[in-house]
């Protein structure tokens, strides 16, 4: 008896867009053509926040605290290197934008799904609205879901209601 193929075919045209600060991963859903209903994740692109692995010049890591005792208390260079931090923060959520707008400028219609904690989701949500076509739909999850394997991802996603596979078959 041959062998059935299995073909996948796009479900609706929904990506997940997942980040975890250092990281944003953006997974296209396809369902499977099987007699049950099934779907799965497939990564589309990886966008890296700039400052993921960043060194000093003495080649060690980055540090926030004073560790000079003679230095007194901490002086007001920690709100600079917040705002600078944030700024950085911006930059990364502009980076991610334009990646989920290439991915998604032909689409007719779809839904993009962005994961993240809730300062991250802050960041994303207007540089995103504002990069998406007005026919694709964003969905939005306050949840730290970046370091999941994307089948655990879709099973969180499928679980909280966002993604169906009844919807996308």
């Amino acid at each position: 008896m041959p062998l059935r193929r299995t073909k996948r075919r796009p479900v609706d045209e929904i990506i997940v867009v997942v980040t975890d600060g250092g990281f944003a991963r953006l997974y296209r859903v396809e369902s499977l053509d099987d007699a049950r209903p099934a779907a799965r994740l497939v990564e589309r692109a990886l966008v890296q926040h700039p400052d993921v692995g960043a060194r000093s010049s003495t080649g060690q890591p980055h540090s926030e605290t004073n560790t000079n005792r003679e230095a007194g208390p901490v002086h007001p260079m920690g709100a600079q290197r917040e705002r600078h931090r944030v700024e950085h923060e911006r930059r990364f959520a502009r980076d991610i934008a334009r990646t989920a707008a290439a991915v998604t400028k032909d689409w007719a219609r779809g839904t993009v799904v962005l994961v993240a904690e809730p300062g991250m989701l802050g960041l994303l949500r207007e540089p995103l609205r504002a990069a998406l076509g007005r026919a694709v739909l964003l969905k939005e999850l306050a949840k730290d879901y970046g370091g999941l394997s994307s089948s655990e991802l879709l099973d969180r996603l499928s679980k909280n209601g966002i993604i169906t596979f009844a919807a996308a078959r």
